[in-house]
């Protein structure tokens, strides 16, 4: 492959084919937010409601994963990532989405501590009568005869037990809530290191969703492609000497150092390429904006190799890395000047000043 045509554009490639490869870097970020905006908050409603059927709920976790990775319902195929993965908390390397079933848990057990409180509601008051009658709430175990409802509420006290009935939780005098309990549901796991991409305003959301996905391995890579047995041979679009994977190419790769060194030298930092995310977290810089900044250069710059290595994939046309980085550069200061106005800094001020001079 050469490397000489200082425009990938001038080859006209169809926006079709610009979508396709939109759609292979995985930037699901707005169906993310979509889900957790509309199809998860119908589910909140319900789930206070009723304790949902388990195809149900496992039906409405597979509309949502298809929709996720392939922006149809209907279309089942393999995902990038686990759903399991994905439901876990930011910190724990997930995406934050609900477990639906261990919400429809703790939305209900709201239900038996009512019961236990004995709060001042016509239905506690009714349950009490007709099904406890003054029996032990701890004990309690409902007859066959009772209705599936019913039956559901007492096989959530079970699940609850430990946690709604112990004493120091009593002495709290908290109230019990559908986070409180989704929390003690959902166990605790070992935080990521690079958790701290994921909540970083600086970054664009479709560069955070693909900061996710480089963290879990999951980008489609010539390494990944050749063990599926989908490609034959595997070498790297942009350097033409090596095997491709993640860590050729973020930034082994000639070709990623090259466009690493350029905006190294343009954010004033020396950046360590073997572990980028490892030298960020440990960077001490005296403005947190102006860290948060770096890593949105380096974001980006990860986003726009990839973006640029499906071009040359199609296109058999290497960009000269002033190209990528001036890209870079672009779309950085443009969300400085996005997110910056307010509270910042005289330090952090002067800084950006600095590199949106340096244009």
């Amino acid at each position: 492959m050469n490397e000489g045509k200082s425009n990938l554009f001038s080859n006209g490639v169809p926006e079709s084919l610009m979508n396709s490869i939109e759609e292979a870097t995985g930037m699901k970020r707005g169906r993310a937010t979509l889900i957790k905006a509309v199809f998860h908050s119908l589910h909140t409603y319900w789930a206070r409601i009723f304790n949902l059927p388990k195809t149900v709920l496992n039906k409405i976790d597979a509309m949502c994963r298809t929709f996720l990775w392939h922006g149809n319902e209907a279309k089942e195929r393999p995902a990038l990532v686990s759903w399991d993965r994905i439901c876990k908390p930011v910190k724990q390397g997930g995406l934050g989405f609900k477990n639906l079933h261990k919400w429809n848990i703790a939305s209900i057990g709201k239900y038996v501590w009512w019961i236990e409180a004995k709060a001042d509601h016509l239905w506690v008051r009714w349950v009490h009568a007709i099904y406890l009658k003054h029996q032990n709430w701890h004990n309690y175990n409902p007859s066959p005869s009772s209705s599936w409802a019913w039956r559901k509420i007492c096989w959530v006290k079970e699940i609850l037990k430990q946690f709604l009935f112990e004493a120091s939780w009593k002495a709290t005098g908290q109230q019990y809530t559908s986070k409180i309990g989704y929390r003690w549901l959902d166990e605790e796991g070992m935080k990521v290191v690079w958790h701290p991409w994921m909540s970083n305003r600086m970054l664009q959301p479709k560069h955070t969703f693909f900061i996710w996905l480089v963290a879990q391995n999951r980008l489609l890579t010539q390494d990944r492609l050749l063990k599926m047995h989908i490609i034959q041979a595997n070498c790297c679009f942009l350097c033409g000497s090596e095997e491709e994977n993640i860590d050729h190419l973020f930034f082994n790769c000639l070709f990623s150092k090259r466009c690493l060194n350029l905006l190294a030298q343009w954010l004033q930092v020396i950046i360590h390429e073997n572990e980028v995310i490892h030298w960020w977290i440990h960077l001490r810089v005296r403005s947190l904006l102006v860290k948060h900044i770096i890593a949105a250069g380096v974001a980006t710059l990860m986003y726009q190799i990839w973006y640029y290595r499906n071009y040359c994939r199609i296109d058999q046309v290497v960009p000269r890395p002033v190209i990528v980085f001036q890209s870079v550069r672009t779309q950085v200061c443009t969300r400085i000047r996005c997110k910056t106005e307010i509270g910042m800094s005289s330090i952090a001020k002067k800084w950006t000043d600095s590199l949106i001079a340096r244009m």
